[in-house]
């Protein structure tokens, strides 16, 4: 069997999930690992598959069928899956540039690894201003949780954010 990210992107309808899933069903493969959004008016997806050889050729052909999507193909290796996340920061406050930058920067520095990030806006109820949310996952290893916090404690003051730090 080999292991087969799969891209994707194109303009979002109902059914595109069941057909992308049925199609790597009906060639004998296994959605092992996937994220699967919206963005605007485009839906996007990223899937990590195994499959046989023999049937992957097929697959290609049945998934390139579905209108307005173009999909990519590359070849992976499945890694062991010890590197789960420990922690989630979650970050909320006002929009501004750069702040996924930031705060990429401060868990970088200290080496470490995000695992999952999801960034999203929307309008704060009364004033319509832009509030910006995040929530990453980590893993943070050997790292002193302490020194983390500090930085994090940092980045919140300095932005004015509100930044939390728990635990999964």
């Amino acid at each position: 069997m080999k292991h087969i990210i799969i891209k994707g992107i194109g303009p979002d309808k109902p059914g595109i999930v069941a057909n992308i899933s049925g199609f790597v069903t009906s060639n004998n493969g296994n959605i092992e690992e996937s994220r699967m959004i919206r963005l605007g008016s485009e839906f996007s997806i990223i899937m990590m598959i195994s499959i046989s050889s023999q049937f992957q050729e097929n697959l290609s052909k049945d998934l390139e069928s579905i209108e307005g999507i173009k999909f990519y193909f590359t070849e992976t290796k499945k890694l062991p899956t010890n590197d789960t996340p420990t922690h989630v920061i979650n970050l909320n406050g006002g929009d501004t540039e750069g702040i996924v930058h930031k705060m990429s920067d401060v868990l970088t520095s200290m080496g470490i690894n995000i695992i999952e990030l999801i960034t999203d806006t929307s309008n704060a109820p009364v004033t319509g201003a832009t509030v910006f949310q995040m929530t990453a996952r980590i893993n943070l290893g050997d790292i002193l949780l302490v020194d983390l916090k500090n930085k994090l404690d940092y980045l919140e003051k300095k932005l004015g954010l509100d930044i939390s730090l728990d635990s999964v």
